[in-house]
């Protein structure tokens, strides 16, 4: 019987694009206000345009050359610094936070989130889910990144859950449901259009966003849906 559920937070619990631009505000208007006559508009619109054209590498160097400003390492420092230490603009999925009010009355509760910890826990804090969730497990300060499976037997052992006990949730295939695999869990993938591309195989079952989960168990404990109650 499943007892306990594995979370991701990264685009299963919010939008991760909204918490990029939150960023990129607060890198703009970092600029703006050490460059005379700099706007922090075209300068995220700069870092937007660069974002969509060529991915994350060169951003802040390409909205600086956009206003006419030299990159230098300092520079691109002070602005990763910006970056990372912002307090984000972002905001759970509608309906995730009732979902896990919903989801807490039966089941033991853990997320299980990657990415640098001063970062993650900031979006934590933003997203209120320290009054949601009862055990954060925070990848990279274990020096174990998705999917390395340490931090999922750390969530395991914090929730006293053996992993036939326990479900894994996210939306990354090569992060949360390899990690599922691997420490003999089963899971559930919330499909999302950044990894749409690599299938499906790897989940035990897919849904269109978290909300449908609690109803998804419900229905399965009542007799519905049998696959998680495979051997």
């Amino acid at each position: 019987m499943i007892q306990a559920l594995l979370l991701d937070m990264d685009d299963t619990l919010y939008e991760e694009a909204a918490y990029v631009r939150s960023g990129f505000h607060a890198v703009a208007e970092t600029v703006a206000a050490r460059f005379e006559g700099v706007g922090a508009e075209p300068l995220f619109e700069a870092m937007m345009a660069e974002l969509a054209a060529h991915g994350r590498g060169k951003v802040f160097d390409v909205a600086l050359a956009h206003a006419g400003i030299a990159a230098t390492p300092a520079l691109i420092a002070d602005l990763v610094a910006a970056y990372r230490s912002h307090r984000p603009d972002i905001a759970l999925w509608p309906g995730v936070g009732a979902a896990l009010q919903d989801l807490a009355r039966d089941y033991r509760l853990a997320i299980v989130t990657d990415g640098l910890g001063e970062m993650q826990r900031r979006k934590v804090e933003a997203l209120g889910l320290a009054a949601l969730v009862p055990e954060i497990v925070y990848c990279w300060e274990l020096d174990a990144p998705k999917p390395d499976p340490a931090p999922y037997r750390e969530a395991l052992r914090r929730l006293k859950a053996a992993p036939a006990e326990a479900l894994v949730i996210g939306d990354n295939p090569g992060h949360d449901m390899a990690a599922a695999a691997a420490i003999g869990c089963r899971s559930i993938r919330v499909a999302s259009p950044r990894f749409v591309a690599q299938g499906d195989t790897q989940a035990d079952c897919v849904v269109a966003g978290f909300t449908e989960i609690p109803n998804l168990l419900r229905s399965t404990a009542n007799g519905g849906p049998t696959w998680l109650q495979r051997p």
